[in-house]
């Protein structure tokens, strides 16, 4: 699973899909593949941004929980909000025993926090598929203390695996998996469709995400007064799919090795990228 397949928040239906794939998404970050490689590099580097700190973390789009344990390690309290229930009841039933963490159902476009709460916020895999992101990350803002840290995702516009992955395979995968079930005449699982249109019909999954580059984002994060402070790329896929998916113990380990890029000048191959920010003591920075 890549930062571009990713969806947690907003959407009724992006909330409706993971409700059914709530286990499934938490055992993704375990598997030996591809996808699980670029899962767990992603959550790597954005611990190594964010550092040993202490205070209060809010990650938006919080899934199955999976960055609740490394941050209270860190010194952190921990509140997750993700759209799908189904999610937050397994986190706190995986939490239930930790004073220390906090899950809610709740909207990336409207926290159901004061102003100025949190002393770090995090957005991971979500930013993707936020029906508006730019209001999103102005929320995630308000919520952030002055002189807090603020990490967000970003599917890479950039990256030739993520660009063909999202306008590409997926556009072609939405119309041949529902022609495979007709044609079978099997029942397509749930998971193929996210939404009803306006006859009460159920629809296709929605494929394409919103990918952007990250001297695009970089203004707007600077035009919001929040300077960015770090760009990360991560997950160099070389394998195109399906081929990443058909020879998944090849494609890790050229993922593995190539996660070297990131420091060098091939590093917009990466097919996410992680943006960090800062938000000013004053209020004078813009």
């Amino acid at each position: 699973m890549t930062e571009s397949s990713t969806e947690r928040v907003t959407a009724p239906g992006s909330a409706a899909y993971f409700n059914q794939e709530a286990e499934k998404y938490d055992s993704a970050y375990d598997a030996p593949t591809p996808g699980g490689y670029a899962l767990r590099v992603r959550q790597q580097r954005v611990l190594e941004l964010l550092g040993r700190r202490a205070g209060k973390a809010l990650d938006v789009g919080c899934g199955a929980g999976r960055m609740a344990s490394p941050l209270i390690d860190m010194g952190y309290e921990f509140w997750g909000v993700d759209a799908a229930p189904a999610m937050i009841d397994q986190c706190r039933q995986r939490y239930r025993d930790d004073a220390r963490a906090h899950f809610s159902v709740g909207d990336a476009h409207e926290l159901a926090f004061e102003d100025a709460s949190f002393d770090a916020v995090l957005c991971m895999g979500v930013i993707d598929r936020i029906q508006n992101w730019e209001a999103a990350i102005a929320e995630m803002a308000r919520v952030l203390k002055p002189g807090g840290t603020l990490i967000v995702t970003f599917p890479n516009l950039s990256s030739p695996y993520a660009w063909w992955k999202n306008f590409v395979f997926y556009p072609a995968m939405a119309i041949i998996r529902p022609l495979y079930f007709r044609l079978s005449r099997r029942p397509p699982p749930a998971a193929l469709y996210n939404r009803v249109d306006l006859r009460g019909r159920l629809s296709l999954l929605a494929s394409f995400a919103t990918l952007q580059t990250a001297r695009a984002v970089t203004r707007f994060f600077d035009g919001l007064g929040l300077p960015v402070t770090d760009v990360v790329y991560y997950n160099f896929t070389l394998f195109l799919s399906p081929f990443d998916e058909l020879f998944p113990a090849l494609s890790l380990r050229l993922s593995e090795r190539t996660e070297r890029l990131r420091f060098g000048r091939f590093q917009w191959i990466g097919a996410g990228y992680i943006v960090k920010a800062d938000k000013p003591l004053s209020n004078d920075h813009r």
